[in-house]
């Protein structure tokens, strides 16, 4: 069963092209219903100077915010028209100033949530942390599209990053309602011989079996990276057999706004070059 509910994050202006121009193809691919979401953030207002009203500041601020808002509708559905698509603009005011608070929860109500990869040296619309926050907290698989062009196929060839935790377990099958007929998948399990495999000889021969009797074409390998990174690992390997999807499981933890990833997410987060599907 394809996805029929996609959301995408409109408030990274700076990528917003790219990641419109992806989203509505893949959208097209799965024939879905897209909902464009851009937030106007909550200002925040720490004193009043020199006796001037900051309620002035606050209004400037947000008259900013919309006016932004009426150029991305536009660019949202001109873009959305071009295929056809079946889509709807929703336009909406934060509680406070963290865009990825109010954007989790309009992806609760899709299948399938888009944002762009957040480069934090790069002023993007969004707080640095907002990746890490939708992922970790969205409860729905998170579609993160590079920045710096479009992707015109998805899911064609699929490397699965697989270790047998929970985490990856969502991730892949998340992804399972994503692929094709003609879909190439390859599973591989990074340095299994520092874990011990689930069952069978083969690491990852257990979830290649189970998506072959979807009928999809599967290969599972070990992938052993003497000590290399394994996010590293992954990303030299999807170069390598030329996927244009790279499913992985999202590995961290939060505490008071802020979140501690592992190696290998972070890594794929800050250096992605193909789109990436993620799942917590």
């Amino acid at each position: 069963m394809n996805p029929k509910t996609f959301v995408v994050s409109l408030n990274d202006t700076d990528n917003l092209d790219h990641l419109l121009t992806t989203c509505s193809l893949f959208a097209a691919r799965n024939e879905a219903h897209v909902i464009g979401v851009y937030i106007i953030p909550s200002v925040e207002v720490y004193a009043v100077y020199g006796g001037i009203a900051m309620a002035d500041v606050v209004d400037a601020q947000r008259k900013r915010y919309q006016s932004m808002g009426k150029e991305v509708r536009e660019k949202f559905e001109r873009i959305m028209s071009l295929n056809s698509l079946s889509h709807e603009w929703r336009e909406l005011d934060a509680i406070s100033s963290s865009i990825g608070q109010e954007f989790v929860q309009q992806c609760r109500f899709a299948d399938l949530a888009m944002i762009a990869q957040v480069d934090a040296n790069e002023s993007s619309g969004v707080e640095p942390s907002f990746a890490e926050y939708v992922v970790m907290e969205a409860g729905r698989p998170v579609l993160l599209v590079p920045r710096g062009k479009p992707f015109e196929t998805i899911g064609n060839k699929v490397l699965m990053g697989w270790n047998g935790a929970r985490e990856a377990a969502r991730a892949c099958f998340d992804a399972l309602p994503l692929l094709a007929a003609d879909s190439e998948v390859s599973i591989v399990w990074v340095d299994p011989q520092k874990q011990r495999p689930l069952a069978g000889n083969v690491p990852g021969a257990e979830l290649a079996a189970t998506f072959a009797r979807h009928d999809i074409r599967v290969t599972a390998e070990p992938m052993p990276t003497a000590d290399s990174d394994a996010g590293r690992a992954l990303l030299a390997r999807v170069e390598e057999v030329g996927a244009d999807l790279l499913v992985m499981g999202a590995y961290g933890h939060s505490r008071v706004r802020e979140f501690v990833f592992g190696g290998a997410t972070e890594h794929v987060l800050n250096n992605m070059t193909v789109p990436v599907l993620m799942s917590h």
